[in-house]
């Protein structure tokens, strides 16, 4: 199975990332190439982005521009700081590898065993699919932290894409979100939640909410369709600028129906949830769910704040699909 995982910040890769893995990079195309041999189908799954890889305003994890430093000294200890903070986290994550991994195929293992003996023979070949490649991950170290790495980095992009959309805001227009799906099954990380760095070995800034395959996600509030991000089997998502310095990032996305550029109004569909290990947009995964993130001024907070409370009881024995 190959796998082509498309990488908009090359020089964040080879200047953190660098230090922990080899493989292939192509500085020309921006792409990192991991191959993997499983039992299954040779299949080629190409990322793609329609936010072009050389942007002027490619970001870091924090906001800043790649390129050339025009940072006043100030700044500079903050940049170093933050770089020092994701290469730590980086190694956090190298050393849970295995755990990682192991945890992914035993969600993928307790949804399919949920599922029962009537199950769709293509479904019944993704669960297949998807477990052959983890175990393929387990059983090369090597290409296990290439995949991971390359999926965390894929997240910090898109804080950082987020983030860079409401920097600068000073103003105080508020602005009312919805729920882009429905928790009728709760949440399973919370903002900052300490289990979630426990298991991961990196900071939460985001709210999980599980919900199935394929669900429809929703925009959370007014705004206009920045980023459309393809990742292949990583991380994939979909970032939307609000009124008031406000944006929002959606996460484990699966198919897209929306495009940059895209004006959408409180409740349109943007896309498809994802999140079962080893299947398109899952990357780092705990199992189907939406990886939901608020960003105010360019400062991630709690979505919880901004949503409207919810009884989770009226959800009790009805159907998680939207």
């Amino acid at each position: 199975m190959n796998i082509e995982i498309h990488i908009p910040r090359p020089m964040l890769i080879l200047t953190i990332v660098a230090t922990f893995v080899g493989g292939m990079y192509v500085a020309q195309t921006g792409k990192f190439t991991l191959a993997f041999l499983s039992d299954s189908p040779s299949t080629s799954y190409v990322a793609t982005t329609q936010v072009p890889a050389t942007s002027p305003d490619s970001v870091t994890a924090t906001g800043a521009a790649v390129g050339a430093d025009t940072t006043p000294g100030s700044t500079k200890q903050q940049q170093a700081e933050e770089n020092a903070r994701m290469a730590r986290e980086q190694r956090e994550v190298i050393k849970r590898k295995v755990d990682i991994l192991r945890g992914e195929v035993r969600v993928l293992d307790g949804e399919r065993q949920a599922l029962g003996s009537q199950i769709d023979p293509a479904l019944e070949q993704q669960f297949s699919d998807a477990t052959s490649l983890l175990n393929a991950l387990l059983q090369d170290q090597k290409k296990a932290e290439q995949f991971l790495l390359a999926s965390l980095n894929q997240i910090w992009e898109a804080e950082g894409r987020a983030i860079a959309l409401g920097q600068g805001y000073t103003g105080t227009q508020n602005v009312t979100f919805t729920w882009p799906v429905l928790p009728k099954l709760g949440i399973s990380a919370m903002f900052h939640d300490p289990s979630y760095e426990a298991r991961f070995g990196f900071q939460h800034d985001a709210i999980d909410i599980p919900t199935p395959q394929m669900t429809i996600v929703r925009a959370a509030a007014d705004g206009t369709v920045e980023d459309v991000m393809d990742h292949g089997l990583g991380f994939n998502y979909i970032t939307i600028k609000h009124d008031g310095g406000y944006s929002t990032l959606y996460g484990h996305i699966t198919q897209f129906i929306v495009h940059v550029g895209d004006t959408v109004k409180t409740g349109d569909p943007i896309g498809y949830s994802g999140g079962r290990p080893g299947t398109p947009g899952a990357g780092l995964s705990t199992g189907p769910h939406l990886h939901f993130g608020v960003f105010k001024s360019g400062v991630a907070v709690d979505p919880q704040l901004y949503l409207p409370a919810l009884d989770l009881s009226q959800f009790e024995g009805s159907s998680s699909s939207q």
